[in-house]
């Protein structure tokens, strides 16, 4: 069996969504100021380190493409009830990431006016800023919070894997049940 355009936007697609579980999905962004001025310091967590929920999701969605790629190579065609079934796990798939996103509990919004400061003192703490970020990053139980000193949410790799799972599904219900072997008809 040749490998179609239809095959190859859902493998590029499920790679894609494996791939962005690297990345960062969860952001701590601290200011620190020292004797050079001052800078922001980002630490991150990929889906695999910050949220059992991501992790799951990112493994349904690469499942989903999975099958249908297999099913496909080996049978020629998908059944509908499985198609519809793969489409139904990256619908849960995408819940999963956004009701995760949703549920990270946000702290004490920062005040209109004023900014909060942060002080750390050099003490045996070798690296006392990545020890406060060290806190946000605690798998499951991510916090978001917003201040001109530190800023704790969603990092860019969320949005690339929630992109990729968005077109995983989108490929899949193009690709359709009835896609056929060149030569032959549905």
């Amino acid at each position: 069996m040749g490998f179609g355009w239809r095959e190859s936007a859902v493998t590029v697609s499920g790679l894609l969504v494996l791939a962005s579980a690297a990345l960062p999905w969860w952001a701590v962004r601290v200011r620190v100021r020292d004797a050079n001025g001052g800078r922001i310091e980002t630490y991150s967590g990929s889906a695999w380190q910050i949220s059992t929920r991501w992790t799951v999701a990112v493994l349904i969605v690469f499942a989903a493409a999975a099958i249908w790629l297999t099913w496909r190579s080996v049978r020629g065609r998908v059944a509908r009830p499985v198609w519809l079934l793969l489409l139904a796990a990256v619908v849960v798939a995408v819940f999963l990431t956004l009701d995760q996103r949703d549920r990270s509990e946000q702290w004490l919004a920062a005040p209109t006016r004023g900014e909060s400061t942060i002080q750390l003192t050099v003490g045996p703490d070798p690296d006392p800023v990545g020890s406060l970020a060290a806190a946000w990053l605690r798998r499951d139980d991510l916090n978001t919070y917003a201040s001109p000193g530190l800023n704790t949410g969603v990092g860019w790799g969320f949005w690339t894997g929630f992109t990729a799972m968005l077109l995983t599904g989108l490929s899949l219900a193009v690709a359709g049940p009835d896609g056929t072997r060149p030569g032959r008809r549905a």
